[in-house]
């Protein structure tokens, strides 16, 4: 018993300093006073006095504290036998009390029973320990006396109702209150227990939250009950107390069902809580969940929890993002609000649930899988999915599902997500680490949308979170574009490139991990290069931090290494790295921006840099044409999607228009001598040139020269003595030429338009009957030349496509023509050189090696198709049926009925060798701009719509004929086909080329497909108009015909070009239309149509 009683003294001790401590805000202040106050004992002839003298404790006046003689056991030993013993017995104790009841009249005595006593230092140093009770506590642990004291301070405590702390800044109802915690023995529990809660129905609502939160430590376990039950009555009628009730009814020993009434009472009111007071009650409502109900539960809370309790003030939030847009750190602690942290403390009681509970997990989960509308779908169900999968590993398998599933379906979209961010920054960036992972693991999926979420966890991680987590964010971009995985890489990449724009003053911090990726430049592809030398060279460049000069120092010796390598893989990547760099360093800078804000225009001293750049590579490319047309290739990009500084631009503008005329042009008056396979004509002139002051591109001599400088020949006189120039070079210098004088000329190219309609120096290029007689390297001479003339009249496209004047349209569909003639005489000798390499047309290859097989591989099918088809020939009406059933498949969109006569077989036949060789020589055609396609603003007027809606012919129509149309077509269709197919339905079988399948496409790849699709947009109405006219053309042509599809009337070439040209258009829409839905795309061109 007594061990006993020493551990209830202990426990009285621990809880009374901590009330002490509460209650007293200076405690040695009161030691300090006793040396200016009066120091007198209590003299008093009354029972009490007396009593409490005998049994050890002495009573002071003022300020003084009471002083204990004995030892606090002893004193309530001696105490209780005194009055047991006393004659008067049992009316000694209410004189005793009523001695009480006047000493404590006086405020200060009171509040000095109210307090510990002070122990003599005798007895101090005996029991090594300085506390004791107060007065009231010693008394109430005296049985007899415990319900008479109780009643004494039940009548005292209303006279403090309003007082809540005295002149010493004591609150003597919360010290009151106090001495009822932790008694070692309750006399009369359901009496104390009544009185407790009638004291709440009266008293103030300050003195009610602190009764309330002390009732675990008043009452006995045999009244948890009975406070229950008065406690949930009085949170229906007082909702201000709702915290402090739940608190307490957590504490209690209750009834299941009790609790379940009382979780959907505050369930009820959940909408009308205080935000602070949510972490209390969520915890309440989370405690008091069953296996039975968790889902129930936690999807009632989903519903009931509004987002306003979630979202902080605007003012502050606003604040707060821009504070994380200009890279600060995001431990703002001085700017936290008290929502902050109630936010905090929220989740903080969530992830305490959901750690100890695998049930809450789980159901939480599963409300989220369950909501099915996108509306529906809340900031706060991502923040629960990010805690849950940081939290349990168990359910991270589980949570990466239920997201895939709502990124595909589009619950969960990058408004959602960036809210999440921006609003609960500080919750998720404890989770960092977590947050990290799960994009990791997004970035593996094969679906383009996952991947893109993945990359936005990583963007909004960066933009909101401190600079520990910068660096991991970064760190693992790195270990992304290292890892060879192709849409991993440029996924990565990109997130850098917008970083680099968001926060370039963290990007720099991190630059060493980004510059570590230059020791893995063989795993990635031409455009990602250029990518990252974008990334790089912004931040070297940059003078937000001077410290950038070691980065400089890098990529110019990576430059140089890889520009003087033999290699031409090495060599590409030294030219787009310089080239990139190049236009970073010249860039602009009129106009401040967020990457350049503290620079100048560029110096004399920036511009020699620049030049002196540039001239390196050009002196280590001029030797390979490969590489020279490369670098036109590269640096006409840079000027296309780039502003480079006037200095900069001047001097290229000036070099290239004098070296492109020093290199390809000559007078077209004086026709070229020499020892030439075949005679030299001025062909393809769309103007009648005086003999003075024609031109015209000297294009077969240079290629005759190459020829015979590969073969060791002589050199003709009209290349004595000047510089050998490779034709591979002649489009891509032209690109560039145009280029810049289009920059520098604000879109003029008056200043070339020259070029636009003057000859080109070939030969006769129809063979004719000499087809056959002529050697295979004659056939491969000309197969060359007219690749090259193809290319310099597709590149003359790009340039003039969007001239406005109808003389300048009409030459542009006259060059049109000239490209679809020459495919046509291309086919020709394609046909009978069947080991033929072309030569290229796009340069940014990774190897020059990978183009011969594709040609011969095409030109082995053709020659085993023409044996098959012979044979099937001799194989009567058997072979027949089967033909009809196989082009009944493969006629899906073709409007034509399946059956077809004589002419339409043999003409298909010649069609499908001619659109297989074209359709695979595609990498050895120059790229279409994508400004090409407003040429299909130009009428199609057929035969048939000519002859009835326009009288004469004297009116100029600028007219797009069915060959170019189908010739447009073929080329969006590939376009939109490589822009929009997702990236894992592209993907290269294995022992192939990973880059193959993007060349012909590098111009492209350089644009958004957002971009790319806003462009095609603007095209709906032309195409609508095409369609229409094609749908009149075969309506026209059924009714003269009679429906005879072959019928005498029939024009069998211009009848499969039509239903190519229908074929395609329905291609088109199809693709647009499926990677679209119709409610994203603009639909006024389409109004317009209907």
């Amino acid at each position: 018993m007594v061990s006993k009683r020493r551990l209830s003294r202990s426990e009285d001790k621990e809880s009374l300093t901590e009330d002490a401590s509460k209650t007293r805000k200076q405690p040695l202040s009161k030691k300090t006073k006793k040396s200016h106050i009066a120091n007198e004992v209590e003299e008093n002839d009354s029972i009490f006095v007396k009593l409490l003298k005998i049994s050890g404790i002495i009573l002071k006046t003022g300020e003084s504290q009471n002083q204990l003689a004995v030892d606090q056991i002893a004193f309530q030993k001696k105490l209780f036998q005194t009055l047991r013993r006393h004659p008067s017995y049992p009316k000694i104790i209410e004189e005793f009390v009523s001695g009480l009841e006047s000493y404590i009249e006086d405020e200060d005595s009171f509040r000095n029973c109210l307090l510990s006593c002070e122990r003599l230092q005798d007895e101090e140093a005996s029991m090594g320990a300085s506390y004791s009770k107060s007065l009231i506590k010693l008394l109430l642990g005296i049985d007899i006396l415990q319900p008479a004291i109780i009643k004494t301070l039940f009548e005292k405590l209303p006279e403090y109702f309003f007082e809540n702390k005295n002149s010493d800044e004591i609150n003597i109802p919360r010290l009151i209150v106090s001495q009822l915690k932790w008694l070692d023995r309750v006399v009369d529990g359901k009496d104390l227990t009544t009185k407790i809660m009638q004291l709440i129905s009266i008293a103030p609502e300050n003195l009610q939250h602190d009764i309330i939160t002390s009732l675990p430590e008043i009452v006995g376990d045999s009244q948890h009950a009975d406070v229950g039950k008065e406690l949930s009555d009085l949170l229906i009628e007082n909702t201000s107390l709702t915290v402090p009730i739940l608190d307490v009814l957590s504490s209690l020993r209750l009834d299941p069902n009790f609790l379940l009434k009382v979780r959907q009472l505050v369930m009820d009111k959940l909408l009308s809580i205080r935000l602070e007071d949510l972490p209390v009650i969520i915890k309440f409502i989370l405690h008091s969940i069953t296996a039975m109900d968790a889902l129930e539960v936690i999807s009632e809370l989903r519903e009931k929890l509004d987002l306003q309790h979630c979202v902080l003030p605007s003012r502050l939030q606003a604040s707060q993002v821009k504070l994380k847009s200009k890279g600060r750190a995001s431990s703002s602690g001085n700017q936290e609000s008290s929502g902050q942290n109630c936010i905090i403390l929220l989740f903080d009681v969530i992830k305490s649930a959901i750690r100890y509970e695998k049930t809450i997990s789980e159901a939480w989960i599963k409300a989220i899988e369950n909501t099915a509308s996108v509306s529906e779908h809340k900031v706060f169900d991502l923040v629960m999915l990010f805690i849950i999968y940081s939290t349990n590993t168990q359910t991270k398998k589980y949570i990466e599902r239920v997201l895939r599933n709502k990124i595909r379906s589009g619950c969960i979209q990058e408004q959602l997500l960036q809210s999440t961010f921006s609003i609960h920054y500080l919750v998720l960036k404890d989770m960092c680490s977590s947050i990290l992972s799960l994009a990791q693991s997004l970035l593996h999926s094969p679906d383009q949308s996952i991947i893109s979420f993945g990359s936005l966890l990583y963007k909004y991680a960066f933009k909101f979170f401190d600079t520990y987590c910068q660096q991991e964010v970064v760190g693992a971009l790195v270990t992304h574009i290292c890892s060879g995985n192709e849409a991993e890489v440029d996924t990565a990449l990109d997130v850098l490139l917008e970083l680099v724009v968001l926060n370039p003053s963290a990007m720099m911090m991190n630059a060493v991990f980004v510059k570590g990726i230059l020791d893995y430049l063989d795993n990635i592809s031409p455009q990602q290069i250029r990518k990252l030398f974008y990334v790089l060279s912004t931040l070297a460049f940059s003078k937000q931090n001077e410290a950038s000069s070691h980065i400089q120092d890098d990529m110019h010796l990576v430059i140089r290494k890889q520009l003087s390598s033999t290699v031409f893989k090495y060599k590409l990547i030294g030219i787009i790295g310089a080239v990139t760099m190049a236009g970073i360093m010249a860039a602009d800078r009129s106009e401040s921006s967020s990457l350049t804000q503290d620079r100048t225009n560029l110096s004399d001293e920036q511009c020699t840099q620049v030049t002196s750049l540039l001239q390196l590579v050009h002196s280590c490319s001029e030797q390979s044409p490969q590489a020279s047309a490369l670098y036109y290739d590269e640096f006409a990009n840079l000027i296309q999607h780039e502003k480079l500084d006037p200095k900069a631009l001047e001097w290229v503008g000036h070099t290239i228009c004098n070296d492109f005329q020093d290199a390809f042009v000559v007078d077209s008056c004086v026709v070229p001598e020499g020892d030439f396979p075949f005679p030299v004509k001025a062909l393809y002139g769309l103007e009648e040139y005086n003999t003075q002051d024609g031109i015209a591109i000297n294009l077969l001599p240079l290629l005759f020269s190459q020829d015979f400088a590969k073969d060791g020949g002589p050199v003709t006189s009209q290349e004595s003595g000047q510089k050998l120039v490779s034709p591979l070079c002649l489009a891509p210098y032209f690109r560039l030429l145009r280029l810049c004088v289009e920059r520098q000329h604000n879109g003029n190219l008056e200043e070339i338009d020259g070029l636009l309609d003057c000859p080109v120096f070939l030969t006769d290029l129809e063979p004719g009957e000499r087809l056959e007689s002529m050697s295979a390297k004659e056939c491969s001479f000309m197969c060359s030349l007219i690749f090259l003339t193809l290319n310099w009249f597709r590149e003359i496209v790009n340039a003039f496509c969007r001239e406005t004047s109808p003389e300048m349209k009409g030459k542009v569909l006259t060059r049109l023509k000239h490209i679809v003639e020459l495919q046509i005489i291309l086919e020709k000798y394609l046909a009978v050189t069947p080991d033929y390499v072309p030569p290229l047309g796009n340069f940014d290859v990774e190897t020059l090696d990978i183009t011969p097989h594709t040609v011969t591989a095409i030109s082995a099918k053709i020659r085993k198709k023409g044996k098959i088809e012979r044979k099937q020939e001799t194989d009567g009406s058997k072979t027949s049926s089967s033909d009809t059933l196989s082009e009944e498949k493969n006629s899906e969109c073709d409007p034509t009925p399946s059956h077809k006569g004589p002419l339409n077989k043999e003409f298909t036949g010649k069609e499908e060798k001619t659109s297989l060789l074209l359709h695979n020589s595609h990498a050895f055609f120059r790229e279409l701009d994508i400004e090409v396609f407003s040429i299909l603003h130009c009428g199609l007027v057929t035969k048939f719509i000519l002859d009835t809606e326009m009288h004469t012919e004297a009116t100029e129509v600028v007219q797009l004929g069915p060959p170019e149309l189908l010739f447009l077509l073929e080329d969006l269709s590939q376009k939109l086909e490589s822009m929009l197919t997702p990236p894992i339905a592209r993907r290269v079988p294995f022992l192939k080329n990973k880059g193959s399948r993007n060349i012909g496409f590098s111009h492209l790849q350089q644009r958004s497909a957002q971009e790319i699709v806003h462009c095609v947009f603007q095209l709906l109405t032309p195409m609508c108009n095409h369609l229409e006219n094609i749908h009149n053309y075969f309506q026209c042509l059924a009714a003269e015909n009679h429906s005879v599809v072959d019928g005498p009337g029939v024009k069998v070439q211009e009848y499969h070009i039509m239903s190519s040209c229908y074929q395609r258009l329905l291609q088109i829409f199809h693709g647009l239309f499926a990677c679209f839905p119709c409610q994203t795309i603009p639909l006024s061109g389409v109004a317009k149509w209907r």
